[in-house]
Formats: C-alpha cells, structure tokens, sequence
C-alpha cells in the first residue's frame, strides 16, 4: 500500500478447513501449487476475474476503505496528509482529492498484488517492500496494518454487491490476512534493523 495505512488479526496458524484439498481430490484447478498461499488455482483464477469489478470502480472503492477506518479510528486521521478534513462532513471528505488519490493508490497496490496471486515470489515481494517502506515512516507502527482489514472487507462488499458471494467472502478474507501479515511482518523487521543501526552509531 503506498500509504500510511494501518489493522489487527493475523493468519491463522492452521487455515480454514475449506481451503485444505480433499483426500480424493484430483483435479488442477483444486491443487495448491505454493503452500505459502493457502488458495487453490481455482480460487485464485476466481479472485483475479473478480477483482476486475474493484477496478472499474478503484477510486470509490479506496475512498470507501478510507472512510470506515477513519470512522472506526479517527485518531488515524494524524498519519495523514488530508488530516485537515478530519472535522468534515463525510460527503465533504469523500470528495477530497487527497483522500481520493490516496485511497486509489492502495486500492491498486492491492490490485498489484493480487495479480501476482499466482506467482508467490513475485505476491510477497511486492508485499515486503512496501511494508518496509513504512518503517521509515514516522510514528507508524506495524500492528497498524491490521486497522486495514475490516474496512477493505467492508469496502470491497459494497462495490462488489451481489458479486460478493460467501466463497468470494473466504477468499479475500484470507488474501487480506496475507497481504497484511506479511507487510506487517516486513515492517517491523526493518523498524528493528532501523533500531540496530542507530545503536551501533
């Protein structure tokens, strides 16, 4: 996320049952070709095609992601530069230009990110970098991450709508666990390095 963003949860250490193949399952499309992504071939065909409906509205769907946390954090309202609009009205903050091309930008890093779903190397990657981008960002912390979990959920089932099945509530509730998992976990690994160096000087 090219952002301040902040959230809670982790990753399961076992994950759910509906995402271990069957004992007699044979087929392809229900295979897990990475162990560190707990999504069947199918199911990550399935998030990419649908994912193209956050596309077509990435900007809405940022603003809307932005606004539930705000809401839910308005103390978060610091770490950002449109934190000037932390006493609008909400139809005044959803149309702020900064917080509209701030919450696009995320929305689309995590675009980024689920189109390499299927290259893990390349998912995690992406992931570890910006995580580690934030370490040097001020006052953030990284559990803050986690802040962004709900609120993207929440976000991504109002676009979507009636394309928001329960299967598709699975899947993006446990590609967003991984997204912020690992960008936490980077995070803090560089806040720590960060930490390290200082002491040595």
């Amino acid at each position: 996320m090219n952002c301040s963003c902040l959230g809670r949860n982790k990753v399961p250490a076992n994950t759910p049952d509906q995402y271990h193949k069957p004992s007699n399952q044979s087929t392809t499309n229900d295979e897990f070709n990475d162990s560190r992504i707990p999504l069947t071939r199918k199911q990550k065909f399935v998030l990419i095609k649908n994912w193209k409906g956050i596309e077509r509205d990435v900007t809405t769907a940022g603003i809307e992601m932005f606004l539930k946390m705000l809401t839910e954090h308005p103390e978060y309202y610091e770490f950002f530069k449109f934190r000037n609009i932390a006493n609008e009205a909400k139809e005044n903050q959803a149309s702020d230009e900064r917080l509209s091309a701030h919450g696009a930008a995320v929305m689309k890093f995590i675009g980024k990110a689920i189109s390499q779903i299927e290259n893990a190397d390349t998912f995690f990657m992406l992931l570890e970098n910006n995580g580690k981008q934030h370490a040097h960002r001020g006052a953030f912390k990284p559990e803050m991450f986690w802040e962004m979990e709900n609120p993207f959920l929440y976000s991504v089932k109002l676009i979507l709508g009636e394309r928001y099945t329960d299967n598709m509530d699975a899947i993006y509730k446990t590609v967003i666990q991984l997204i912020l998992q690992r960008m936490e976990e980077a995070c803090r690994t560089e806040s720590m390095k960060m930490r390290n160096q200082k002491i040595e000087m």
